[in-house]
């Protein structure tokens, strides 16, 4: 009972060790400014997602990736300890907040929830990992105390990055894996697909027939995430943010786009600047969207009830058979029934009795001659 209970969490902690350290080793490879500082840090969004999808407790596996990920890195086995320690609480602080303050995994149901979780999740708890990590640096000796504030800015927006790009998607497709589209749906999402891969290719990849490869053409990128909330929903636009924040990215490392720039390092701030702020007006659209569907589809229900509970009054309304006699009413069934339990059982009307001025004339005169 014991390994059935824990074997499962533990392959879990296994899988997300091995894709942090992926993902990680990714990152790093365009570390610029510093060996342990980069703008582009997905771990963040994955570390995020995991906690808020799994619980807690696959903490080991965030501490565990991060720590195989900078052992080469950070100079010593110390401070590459604090910093996994520093990634590990960045993500359990930024789940805990998301699901005290946003929702949870529901955070990108409403726009006020995605704009918490951008608060939160994004801009508040990845102080957390810069903050310990480049602490542990400049401590150590392997960071100069004069290029704190640089190396910590660019630690803390590629984490934001992370969080808020990389972490909706797992969410969303993690806890809605499957696909309900009809063919027409499939035709569409293709057509998307191609869209966005040419845009892309146009805005950050340098299909221009201009000389010049870097015209301010971002602006291109609306419409498909436009089209994609407003056809699909919130996970398959979180899915365009992060594709074409993949072409943006290979395409601006290339020189190509409205965000290269001399050096790598200031194309990348500028370019993830980009891709964030886009990523947080996308995915509240997208929000938007759902929520009007929504309200919508509960309209459309609550008219359908409407529609039955005025067929259901006006059936009352019909001939009914009583009983001369003693006045009960034959259903349906055939069954006769008293008139006041056919009235509460068919409608929501609730029968009290009482004594009319006439009955208490004939039944009870002595309290009619009472005085008043």
């Amino acid at each position: 009972m014991m390994h059935s209970r824990y074997a499962p969490n533990l392959k879990v902690v296994a899988g997300l060790a091995a894709v942090y350290l992926v993902a990680a080793k990714l990152g790093l490879m365009l570390a610029f400014v510093h060996a342990s500082a980069t703008a582009v840090w997905p771990p963040t969004g994955i570390a995020l997602a995991a906690v808020l999808v799994f619980g807690y407790r696959v903490w080991l596996g965030i501490f565990v990736g991060a720590f195989l990920a900078n052992i080469a890195t950070a100079g010593s086995i110390a401070i590459a300890l604090a910093i996994a320690a520093g990634n590990t609480l960045e993500g359990v602080t930024g789940a805990y907040l998301v699901t005290r303050f946003a929702g949870g995994t529901r955070a990108f149901d409403r726009p006020q929830d995605v704009f918490r979780f951008a608060l939160l999740a994004g801009a508040i708890s990845t102080m957390v990992g810069p903050t310990v990590g480049l602490a542990s640096l400049a401590l150590g000796g392997f960071a100069d105390w004069a290029d704190f504030a640089a190396i910590w800015l660019t630690w803390w927006l590629g984490d934001a990055v992370g969080a808020f790009q990389v972490a909706p998607l797992l969410v969303l497709w993690l806890t809605n894996p499957r696909v309900r589209w009809q063919r027409e749906q499939m035709v569409e999402a293709a057509c998307l697909l191609l869209c966005l891969f040419v845009v892309g290719q146009v805005v950050f990849g340098g299909w221009t027939p201009f000389e010049v490869k870097d015209y301010p053409l971002d602006y291109l990128c609306v419409p498909i995430f436009v089209w994609a909330a407003f056809r699909f929903g919130q996970r398959e636009t979180a899915t365009a943010t992060v594709l074409l924040s993949g072409i943006a990215l290979w395409g601006t490392l290339r020189g190509f786009g409205p965000f290269a720039r001399e050096t790598p390092h200031e194309s990348l701030l500028l370019l993830q600047g980009f891709v964030g702020f886009t990523a947080l007006l996308a995915m509240a659209f997208a929000a938007l969207v759902a929520e009007r569907n929504r309200i919508e589809a509960k309209r459309e229900a609550l008219l359908r009830e409407l529609d039955d509970a005025f067929v259901h009054i006006k059936a009352l309304r019909g001939l009914l058979p009583m009983c001369a006699s003693c006045k009960k009413i034959r259903d349906d069934q055939g069954y006769w029934d008293y008139v006041e339990n056919y009235i509460q059982t068919h409608s929501e009307a609730t029968i009290t009795h009482g004594l009319c001025p006439d009955c208490i004339k004939k039944l009870y005169p002595q309290l009619e001659k009472q005085p008043q």
